[in-house]
């Protein structure tokens, strides 16, 4: 017979005597130690004997049994594979044939009750875990229980059911993030060295949500999710990469999103990746089983537009030699990405806003409309708040389509990720051009973090590409990187390269006056506009959206209209 811990990221294992009373708390007398948090010094008693009993001994958070708080100082009767908690900390009685009941394969039915009960238990005592999903996708003719192999690689507590055939999923208690993907490696690990091709997915609790369907739903969209604890997230295909406190919060801003059904308008400068993130907020959204349909709104003129964004019917114009079904109808279910939604020509405009209203979309040439299921996701490097006052976007368009505004930082404004993505970059055309992978030298890094990227992350991976084909050595100097980003000029006079000296230490004084400036004229023009922004933007020749970032960020007082 023996006492199952778990608690506070420690799994133990506890003997128990065949007879005799065990005390169990915080305190260095305690029989069984225990330093979760809501354990009182003397928390409780185990009776062990003919019977099993556990016993409150006043405990300031309480005694609970198979979910069920004791009364204080009361007991209650204990059995093999039944569970009791003290504060966070969870413990399981093992003994005889009993001793792998928590190491069976429970049904999708019980595990939804075991994962309801967890919810509530965590919500109690402030713990956290992780649902994981391995899915096989091919088993490539291997016959052995595989479930046997997932149990042997999870730790005792951990709880293991079926979802379906050869379909998995787990809960890895009072463990975080990290730890429970380190399971699920190992787990993948094992798997595939059998043959076996498998998916896998996480969510945690609280971060992906508190309710049960929630987690299901995260962990059910097959993608896999990096740590946001990471300091620094690379994905080599979707070319994120956070390294500063504001594309953290960005990065968590986009999760939260994600899991909700409103529209989300991306805006930002052009090659910032506002596309990238319009892939991430689909896959992990629950519309992540469906698909994510793209659409350049400014690459396609206005006839041809209407049709691969609505379809057509057949003879709906000359050349429609058959029905064709549009890009809304075929997300069915999933997501629409509209870029340079600001480039939509006006007349396209109205129609785009009767499918957001109604959610139905009518094909060029029919008569009746088709209902479609679809979330879009809108990006756009205009002001659109600005083009909607002047008239040149439709404004009840921008409201629909604003649900949620996300602004995509410029690269000039994330230089800690300059040198990742550079290095990311890097790596990826080596792969591409089957060499190894090389290095970037200081003088390299210092004329890229120096450079102000008009083209942001686009225009830095155009320039990591070039650097590896002119590389013919092992590390990438600042010789191998374009004039404008190295700092060499060309002399038109003696035809000879003189370099640009970097930025030097000194220029933070003239930065620093060069702000005290911009501060200054923000404040003279809200005073001579009386406090209006608009008019106050217009004054200064920038964006409304602008002026706002700028007021914020000098913490100026917003003066009210007279």
């Amino acid at each position: 017979m023996c006492l199952l811990v778990i608690g506070d990221g420690l799994v133990s294992t506890v003997p128990l005597p065949s007879s005799g009373d065990l005390v169990i708390g915080r305190s260095e007398e305690a029989d069984i130690k225990v330093e979760g948090s809501g354990v009182s010094r003397r928390h409780a008693r185990l009776h062990v004997g003919s019977e099993l009993r556990v016993e409150d001994l006043g405990s300031t958070n309480g005694t609970f049994v198979n979910y069920e708080r004791l009364e204080r100082g009361s007991a209650a009767r204990l059995a093999p594979g039944w569970m009791f908690e003290l504060g966070s900390t969870m413990f399981i009685l093992q003994g005889g044939h009993h001793a792998l009941h928590s190491r069976r394969l429970w049904t999708h039915v019980d595990f939804e009750v075991r994962l309801a009960e967890e919810c509530a238990r965590a919500g109690r005592c402030g713990a956290q875990f992780v649902l994981a999903r391995v899915r096989v996708t091919d088993r490539r003719g291997t016959r052995a229980p595989l479930h046997d192999v997932v149990l042997g690689c999870m730790r005792p507590g951990d709880v293991l059911g079926a979802c379906a055939a050869d379909d998995f999923e787990a809960l890895v208690l009072d463990a975080s993030f990290d730890e429970a993907r380190e399971i699920v490696e190992r787990v993948t690990s094992r798997l595939r060295a059998m043959g076996v091709e498998v998916r896998s997915s996480l969510a945690s609790y609280p971060d992906d949500g508190r309710a049960p369907a929630a987690l299901m739903t995260h962990a059910g969209a097959e993608v896999e999710r990096s740590s946001k604890r990471d300091a620094s997230k690379r994905d080599a295909s979707t070319s994120i990469v956070v390294a500063s406190a504001s594309m953290e919060r960005l990065y968590e801003l986009v999760e939260r999103v994600s899991t909700s059904e409103v529209n989300v308008l991306l805006l930002g400068e052009t090659g910032v990746g506002k596309e990238i993130f319009a892939e991430r907020i689909h896959a992990w959204s629950p519309r992540a089983r469906g698909p994510l349909v793209r659409l350049n709104c400014a690459a396609l003129p206005e006839a041809l537009l209407e049709s691969e964004l609505f379809g057509h019917e057949r003879g709906a114009f000359t050349g429609a030699s058959a029905a064709k079904p549009g890009l809304l109808e075929t997300a069915e279910g999933g997501t629409v990405f509209l870029d340079e939604i600001g480039d939509m020509p006006t007349s396209l405009q109205a129609k785009l806003l009767r499918v957001l209203e109604e959610r139905s979309v009518r094909r060029v040439g029919a008569l009746q409309s088709h209902h479609i299921d679809i979330r879009v996701v809108a990006a756009t490097h205009k002001d659109l708040e600005r083009e909607a006052h002047e008239g040149r976007f439709r404004q009840d368009l921008f409201f629909r389509l604003n649900g949620v505004a996300i602004m995509v930082p410029p690269l000039r404004e994330r230089l800690e990720e300059i040198e990742p993505l550079a290095r990311m970059f890097v790596a990826a055309a080596c792969q591409q051009q089957g060499r190894p992978t090389l290095e970037i030298d200081a003088e390299a890094l210092q004329a890229l973090r120096g450079y102000a990227w008009p083209g942001n992350i686009r225009e830095l991976r155009n320039v990591a590409e070039r650097a590896v084909v002119l590389c013919t050595h092992t590390t990438i100097a600042r010789e191998h990187l374009p004039d404008k980003v190295s700092g060499f000029v060309q002399s038109r006079s003696t035809k000879r390269d003189e370099r640009v000296p970097p930025a030097d230490p000194s220029t933070t004084a003239l930065k620093a006056g060069i702000k005290e400036h911009e501060r200054q004229l923000i404040m003279d023009a809200l005073a001579r506009t009386d406090g209006n922004q608009t008019r106050a933007a217009k004054l200064l020749g920038v964006s409304r959206r602008t002026l706002i970032s700028r007021i914020e960020e000098y913490g100026l007082p917003r003066p009210r209209k007279k």
